[in-house]
């Protein structure tokens, strides 16, 4: 189903984007534009279900999204000198463009850097999966799943990212202290 209105109206999203309105909001503001199956799909992505949806766009998302994930897995794993075969997810193939953003995210050394390269391919990545149904369902996920990355850079501060590290090496050395 062709959504032109809305499609249209759809906000110019960057990462460093200042929304005033979440997934949630967006969703709700539109839902009673939606055909039943749109609306089902829609939501279940916003509640962070996407692998539960059979749309053609988010199926392909969730592959795209899982060869990055095993490219990672692959260029850590061969650094440790590790069998990789054991975190690998399905499918368990590596795209050449998955390959190469691996690496450039491991050369990296701030990890907020490597996050934010991270989160720049899933976007180019959205945007190409939605190039081809502009005004259909296609560019309203791929429009949620760009808010959903906008909220995430939102959330990040250096007073959480100070907890985060301060956690990791409270169990780091936890673990050492006692061997396990």
């Amino acid at each position: 189903m062709a959504y032109y209105y809305l499609a249209t109206s759809l906000v110019p999203l960057t990462l460093d984007s200042d929304v005033s309105h979440t997934p949630e909001d967006f969703f709700e503001s539109c839902k009673h534009l939606l055909s039943f199956q749109d609306r089902e799909d829609l939501e279940r992505v916003v509640n962070g279900k996407p692998e539960t949806v059979c749309h053609p766009f988010i199926q392909q998302w969730l592959w795209r999204e899982n060869q990055l994930k095993n490219a990672l897995v692959f260029a850590r794993t061969a650094r440790l000198h590790i069998n990789p075969q054991q975190f690998l997810r399905e499918p368990e193939e590596i795209g050449r463009n998955s390959a190469s953003v691996a690496a450039e995210i491991l050369s990296k050394q701030n990890p907020l850097e490597k996050e934010r390269t991270l989160d720049a391919y899933r976007w180019q990545l959205l945007d190409e999966l939605a190039a081809s149904d502009y005004f259909g369902v296609s560019s309203l996920f791929s429009f949620i799943l760009k808010l959903k990355l906008v909220m995430r850079w939102k959330s990040f501060n250096e007073e959480k990212g100070r907890d985060v590290v301060r956690g990791l090496l409270d169990s780091t050395c936890e673990e050492i202290r006692y061997g396990m």
